[in-house]
């Protein structure tokens, strides 16, 4: 609970220049997600697929894209272990057509911006 309490708490600290959504919607739409990006359940929650979505219909343009990366990978960096390759199945899992990264330190953000949906 307390890496929970970290995680959004970072998130809400980290800002990106020009992003839509900001770095604190990021995080309160894809906090209930990080028990399923840490491994420790099975499935994406429901508040986690609600907020997937919820971001899903907030990312248009490759600049929204690239800022949610680089939010998602400066927060990603902060809470301790977490499998990078799980963030990329939460769209899959909750049905949607955003396509996120396996995001690490080692990605880079402006490849994403030019993923489709």
């Amino acid at each position: 609970m307390a890496r929970l309490i970290a995680f959004l708490a970072i998130l809400f600290f980290v800002s990106a220049a020009h992003s839509a959504p900001s770095c604190p919607v990021i995080a309160q739409e894809l906090a209930p997600c990080l028990t399923f990006v840490k491994g420790t359940t099975e499935e994406p929650s429901q508040a986690c697929c609600n907020g997937a979505k919820d971001l899903s219909n907030n990312v248009h343009s490759n600049q929204d894209k690239k800022d949610t990366c680089l939010c998602l990978k400066d927060a990603l960096s902060k809470i301790g272990d977490y499998k990078p390759s799980r963030l990329s199945l939460v769209p899959k899992k909750c049905g949607l057509k955003l396509d996120l990264p396996p995001i690490d330190k080692n990605t880079d953000c402006s490849k994403f911006a030019l993923m489709g949906y």
